[in-house]
C-alpha cells in the first residue's frame, strides 16, 4: 500500500516539480530570440543598465531614456533603448515589440 502512495504522489508532484519559474517576455524574429532584463530597478522602474540575452547567451548593456535627435518626438509606444553592439546597437524597446539597429522587429513570442 505504501508503495502504491508513493507512486501516486510521484506522477502527482512531477510534472509541477518541471515547471520552471516565468523568465520574462521573449522577443523573436527568425532564428533570433531575445530577452532583456533591467539590473537594479528605480522605483520608477527605469534602469541605467540591463541584461539582453540573445539566443542563450547573457551581455550587460547600458540604456537610454530619451528619444535620439533633440528635434524629434519619440515615437509612439517607445520605452528606452539597449545601447548594445553591432545588430543591437540600438536596440530600441516600444510597447510590445523591439526594433534593432537593422530595422528588425522582434515580436513577443512567448
Amino acid at each position: 500500500m505504501f508503495r502504491v502512495l508513493f507512486a501516486l504522489h510521484l506522477c502527482i508532484s512531477l510534472p509541477v516539480l518541471a515547471l520552471e519559474k516565468a523568465q520574462g517576455v521573449v522577443y523573436c524574429h527568425g532564428k533570433t530570440v531575445l530577452e532583456y532584463r533591467p539590473v537594479n530597478p528605480e522605483k520608477d522602474g527605469t534602469a541605467s543598465d540591463v541584461d539582453l540575452t540573445v539566443n542563450g547567451k547573457t551581455f550587460r548593456f547600458m540604456t537610454a531614456y530619451s528619444w535620439f535627435g533633440a528635434n524629434q518626438a519619440a515615437p509612439k509606444g517607445f520605452k528606452f533603448a539597449i545601447l548594445g553592439e553591432k545588430q543591437f546597437d540600438p536596440l530600441l524597446v516600444f510597447d510590445g515589440y523591439l526594433v534593432d539597429a537593422n530595422k528588425n522587429k522582434y515580436i513577443k513570442c512567448n
